[in-house]
């Protein structure tokens, strides 16, 4: 079984083939705002490099978000529009997801694994995961609210994605706890949490109507949510415009 994956969620970004759950092949760069340029020349350098066509492709994963509003239209636009062409079943997950049960593969020690992104603001998009139990569904929260739960369960803590940013604030809350802070190297998604997250996940009945997990409203909805002065809608924000 082949698969493609991509997660351009957030600055880093990914691109993978995996066969039979296993990465044969990645691209990865960090350079900031060059997705729209960098994907699909990744894409094809891959499977050029593995000796795939694009036709071979069994499968396409996709980091669906949260992360970067701009960055998951990118990922998502180019995975639904390979799915669609190619007829091949496309699998949305969860960027936060991924991320933490990468951590997970790569540690098998039994703790809280906490993923959570800069949202700004004080506030963060966030996920806390146990083995395969979900403790703190992935969403916008304030980081205090989110750090104050954490230290509730009482559990050893990984910490993973922009744990850096807010070091002193989860020192000061969960620092009774055994803790791990991962510098943002070790942050770095390599896909392996994506494809494994695939088993268990059910591809995506519609492609056509699959949008980024924002889990928050971009200021540009805000703004035109405003300016419709109530008028009821037929269709989500993004599909309207």
């Amino acid at each position: 079984m082949k698969v493609l994956a991509i997660d351009t969620s957030n600055q880093p970004l990914l691109v993978d083939l995996a066969e039979d759950g296993k990465i044969v092949a990645s691209f990865q760069t960090n350079k900031p705002k060059n997705h729209s340029i960098d994907l699909l020349p990744a894409v094809q350098s891959l499977l050029k490099e593995k000796k795939w066509s694009l036709s071979g492709i069994d499968q396409i994963a996709v980091a669906k978000g949260p992360g970067s509003f701009t960055g998951l239209r990118i990922g998502l636009t180019v995975a639904k529009v390979l799915a669609d062409t190619l007829k091949k079943p496309l699998f949305a997950i969860s960027s936060l997801q991924s991320l933490a049960r990468q951590v997970q593969l790569q540690d098998d020690r039994q703790a809280i694994v906490l993923a959570l992104f800069d949202a700004r603001n004080e506030n963060v998009f966030a996920g806390a995961y146990l083995a395969d139990k979900v403790v703190l569904e992935d969403g916008h929260y304030p980081v205090e609210e989110v750090l104050s739960l954490i230290a509730q369960m009482n559990e050893p803590v990984m910490v993973v994605g922009d744990g850096q940013h807010f070091e002193d604030d989860i020192k000061e809350t969960l620092g009774r706890q055994p803790l791990t802070i991962l510098s943002a190297e070790e942050a770095l998604p390599t896909g392996t949490g994506l494809v494994d997250l695939m088993k268990g996940t059910k591809p995506v009945e519609d492609v056509a109507n699959l949008t980024p997990a924002y889990l928050r409203k971009t200021q540009a909805e805000l703004n035109w949510e405003k300016a419709q002065q109530g008028k009821p809608l037929d269709k989500p924000y993004v599909f309207e415009v």
